[in-house]
């Protein structure tokens, strides 16, 4: 589902003011971090020192990147999932506390309502979910000046019968599996679990598994690999809450198995009428995943805690309000000691949360950046992750 995104010339002005700081509770100074962002119509980039967030960067760029992917040592690869474009940025420190985005390196034209990006491990191809034309599409990026569309898959399976959210197939997101080789996609339209294999760069398809009707799988992660013989995939379904866990089996000559072992609700107590779970996150340590409610109906939105156990089932712990509405996307950072959301809505635009040793957050939030700063409601970042 994907909830309408609004531009404003009032997020250029007030976030353009390079150096603005945005405290909020000291706590747990560290050395700080580089967070990357996009909104419609935006890519800022701020220095995060554990308490504040300060500017370093806010650019103008066409369309709406609503997903974008960093690659050391300087490329942002950005969809525009309001048209069919997918560019190509460089990404440079001029000092002083200023970055810069450079003008579009390379300008590829791919399916419309681009969504989600992967990469194959070494970084010469990327894969990407376009939710609004229910396809994916394989991106040849070695020539760094060149986005080099060669596949377009299109997902074809029986819709679903939530509608309108299930009316076509919709690409939400692709995961690359711990063999490399292999993709996820989880179509919300179709409520099923493609699996496309890369092999000598044939990338044939095929349904790995069907969820539930109505669940609407939207964002997944792999946890617990065993090379060669099996892994877990979980998936949380935007459409019924549910979170599934499957376990997957690797057998000879491309044999890959799906079967659901599990499922459960990303919340605590009874779904509210109308929520949305969005983002999935495994810890690096692969004992916790958190998921994002949004939609609750609550003065601020909420991001559930499960605890991963020994036999690689999964039970909720907690929910965290997020001080913001409609967190689309959230990340944790590079040494796990915070977790950082982009809210589209409420009345932050970006949190961040310390993380504890036992993977629950903070209760309340040790920086953010308010959604004045965007310019508004509905304006709030899509993505964000450290870099």
């Amino acid at each position: 589902m994907r909830i309408p995104y609004k531009r404003t010339a009032v997020a250029a002005s007030a976030a353009s003011q390079l150096g603005s700081r945005f405290p909020v509770h000291v706590h747990n100074a560290t050395t700080s971090s580089q967070i990357l962002t996009s909104a419609p119509g935006f890519i800022n980039l701020y220095t995060f020192d554990g308490s504040s967030f300060t500017t370093t960067l806010n650019a103008s760029v066409p369309g709406n990147p609503s997903w974008i992917e960093y690659v050391a040592p300087n490329k942002v690869y950005a969809v525009d999932e309001a048209g069919t474009d997918m560019r190509l940025f460089h990404l440079s420190h001029v000092g002083g506390g200023v970055a810069k985005l450079s003008d579009p390196v390379a300008v590829g034209t791919g399916s419309p309502g681009a969504v989600h990006l992967e990469f194959n491990p070494d970084k010469t191809r990327m894969v990407s979910a376009a939710y609004g034309a229910g396809t994916v599409d394989i991106w040849d990026i070695e020539d760094e000046k060149e986005l080099r569309l060669i596949k377009t898959i299109v997902s074809t399976g029986e819709l679903g019968p939530f509608k309108p959210n299930q009316d076509q197939a919709h690409p939400h997101q692709t995961v690359l599996d711990p063999t490399g080789r292999y993709f996820v996609v989880n179509d919300l339209g179709t409520d099923e679990l493609l699996l496309i294999d890369s092999a000598g760069d044939s990338w044939d398809h095929r349904v790995a598994a069907s969820t539930p009707p109505g669940c609407g799988p939207r964002h997944g992660a792999f946890y617990d690999y065993h090379p060669g013989r099996s892994a877990n995939y979980v998936v949380n379904c935007e459409l019924s809450n549910d979170v599934l866990v499957y376990s997957v089996s690797y057998g000879a000559d491309a044999d890959v198995t799906f079967t659901e072992v599990q499922s459960t609700k990303s919340f605590v107590d009874a779904v509210p009428d109308g929520a949305a779970s969005a983002e999935v996150v495994l810890s690096a340590d692969q004992k916790t995943v958190y998921v994002s409610n949004r939609l609750t109906g609550a003065a601020a939105d909420n991001i559930a805690r499960f605890s991963i156990h020994r036999n690689d089932s999964i039970s909720i712990q907690d929910q965290t309000p997020i001080g913001g509405i409609q967190p689309r996307m959230f990340s944790l950072a590079a040494k796990g000691n915070f977790l950082f959301v982009a809210n589209q809505n409420g009345a932050n635009a970006i949190t961040a949360f310390s993380v504890k040793k036992d993977g629950s957050l903070s209760d309340e939030p040790v920086a953010t950046i308010p959604m004045p700063v965007y310019g508004g409601p509905d304006a709030g970042p899509t993505w964000l992750k450290e870099i």
